[in-house]
């Protein structure tokens, strides 16, 4: 997975480096892939805009099964 996806600290990282105003957490806890445990991610995102002093509200993190259109006309 390392070449295709990173981890929370990466995923801020990048949101910063691309000045992103929005940023959405995607594919976390669909598949165990990896020894942590499938509900960490949003945990680990949370801790890791803290230390940055990024608002919780710049990363949308879905819960499992939630949809959302973007760039459609109301």
């Amino acid at each position: 997975m390392r070449p295709m996806h990173v981890n929370p600290p990466e995923a801020v990282r990048i949101h910063q480096d691309v000045r992103s105003a929005q940023s959405i957490s995607m594919h976390w806890g669909t598949f165990a892939l990896t020894a942590e445990p499938l509900a960490e991610p949003p945990w680990y995102l949370r801790r890791a805009l803290k230390q940055a002093k990024i608002p919780e509200e710049k990363f949308v993190v879905f819960a499992f099964g939630e949809t959302r259109a973007y760039g459609q006309e109301p």
